[in-house]
């Protein structure tokens, strides 16, 4: 089994504003550049992420994990369902 990370963090060690949102990502994004993303998406079967940012991927289009076993790591009851 290999384990890899593929996150966008700040220079200050954030990946989100105290209030959740991630829109200072926009700030680097360029177009037709997707910063490796989908080479690293190819080579992985299991997508492990946070309650918080899974929530998050539940509002976009289209899914984010298509494809991909995608586990939730939380240390709260569920809210909603959590597959698609």
């Amino acid at each position: 089994m290999q384990c890899s990370v593929y996150i966008a963090v700040s220079l200050d060690g954030f990946i989100a504003r105290t209030d959740g949102r991630i829109d200072w990502l926009s700030m680097v994004e360029r177009p037709g550049e997707d910063y490796g993303y989908q080479r690293f998406h190819a080579s992985i079967d299991t997508i492990i992420v946070g309650r918080s940012t899974y929530n998050m991927a539940l509002g976009f289009e289209p899914w984010p994990y298509a494809g991909k076993r995608c586990v939730v790591m939380t240390h709260a009851a569920p809210e909603q369902k959590l597959h698609r």
